[in-house]
């Protein structure tokens, strides 16, 4: 098959959306098909609309696992993000998939066409790239599947708001498939009056050589935390995703330790989690230790450095990370929004938290510093149900099947009419 397939962000980016896509592209060409990612060049999601930014220093055309990436170049405009919002307003649900205050510019990205069988498009709420695929697909006459990623948090709240919204709806309603990492995802997508048909519920999963057979010893030497208590979060450093709540959290334990907890973040920060740091003295802090971003053959020392990974986001559709920390037997705190409350099961891998409580983050942090062996069973157990099944091999193979399906059943209505 050639197939093409459409995100915001491909690798070397770091994130759900992107580890996904990479996992899928990869096999799919291990099998013997021909894949097209079709991609911007942003390497930090700010760069949609600030070119002061950070982009991805590649060509403009290269292979990366035997796929063709096109990266396509963004355009930045004065008073982009304004005009975005306004335009985002016009009662046209088209329009609204393209454009919106934090949608970057990329002329031309719905008039891609060729001859594909299949055509994926993947990550909302930027959905200007699952529409060009729906545009791609429509122009093949090919299905399309469509993997939202709805980070849906808790009813009501801002986050959720920004993934329910009627356009995306409507777009999600064009799809002949939608894959969904959680059956909360599935069953919200059916009360969008989508027919369960086509909806396919697929946990996300790891590739554990990627992540695993770190040396936490030279980690923690590197960065002089021999000997230490050490909390680590890996990702995205924003309010959404829990870091400051981390960081108070972190701040509380250590008001009554001689010996700091250290606190170990790291990925990119945006700008409203820069602001968190310097609206106080967060900076200073000598237990605090920001890495930036990391090179993917740090991961696993990162991760065999920790005693406890937290990340109590409410943005996360499902968390692959959490899988990633089980991968070494290190217990987590996350908190219970979103689809996580499916993935991380409270009190036997894991340990859950209302969004921003502080105190219970707290709590749920001293009992697994404070509790060793508690922290070992959770991390253990948790261990325990990734070696059980969550392997990229098999996801792929259960989605490759319902996309075979899928192309297989627009083909016939064709081959009946000729």
């Amino acid at each position: 098959m050639r197939i093409a397939w459409f995100t915001h962000r491909y690798h070397p980016c770091i994130g759900g959306a992107e580890t996904y896509g990479r996992a899928i592209v990869k096999r799919y060409v291990a099998s013997g098909h021909h894949v097209d990612v079709f991609t911007s060049n942003a390497h930090d999601l700010r760069y949609y609309t600030d070119k002061s930014r950070r982009r991805v220093d590649a060509p403009a055309e290269s292979i990366v696992d035997g796929a063709v990436v096109h990266r396509l170049p963004i355009r930045h405009l004065p008073f982009q993000r304004y005009a975005g919002r306004l335009l985002s307003y016009v009662p046209h649900w088209r329009t609204q998939c393209q454009i919106a205050s934090y949608m970057p510019i990329i002329p031309g990205i719905a008039r891609i066409r060729g001859d594909y069988d299949a055509v994926f498009g993947v990550g909302f709420p930027f959905t200007l790239f699952s529409y060009a695929a729906l545009q791609t697909a429509r122009a093949a006459g090919v299905p399309l599947i469509l993997t939202p990623f709805l980070h849906l948090s808790t009813p009501g709240d801002p986050v959720n708001r920004t993934y329910t919204r009627p356009h995306q709806i409507r777009l999600l309603s064009e799809a002949d498939l939608i894959v969904s990492p959680t059956r909360m995802e599935s069953d919200v997508l059916a009360g969008w009056n989508i027919p369960r048909n086509r909806l396919l519920t697929l946990p996300m999963a790891i590739d554990k050589s990627d992540v695993t057979g770190g040396d936490g010893a030279a980690f923690r030497a590197r960065y002089d935390l021999t000997g230490r208590k050490i909390v680590g979060q890996l990702g995205a450093l924003d309010p959404n995703k829990g870091t400051p709540d981390l960081i108070r959290a972190i701040d509380m334990l250590n008001a009554d330790r001689a010996e700091p907890i250290a606190l170990v973040l790291a990925g990119s920060a945006t700008p409203e989690f820069d602001a968190f740091l310097d609206s106080g003295s967060w900076r200073d802090r000598p237990w605090l230790h920001l890495l930036g971003s990391i090179p993917p053959a740090d991961v696993p020392h990162f991760y065999d450095s920790l005693d406890v990974f937290a990340m109590p986001s409410r943005t996360d559709s499902f968390g692959i990370v959490y899988l990633e920390a089980w991968a070494n037997g290190k217990p987590v705190v996350a908190a219970a929004a979103g689809g996580v409350p499916e993935v991380v099961e409270h009190g036997k891998t894991g340990l859950l938290n209302a969004f921003g409580d502080l105190p219970a983050l707290a709590n749920s942090l001293a009992s697994l510093i404070y509790n060793p062996d508690y922290a070992h069973q959770l991390g253990e157990a948790g261990r325990n149900l990734v070696d059980r099944g969550y392997h990229w091999d098999q996801r792929f193979q259960t989605l490759s099947d319902r996309v075979a399906a899928a192309v297989q059943s627009r083909r016939k209505p064709l081959a009946a009419s000729a």
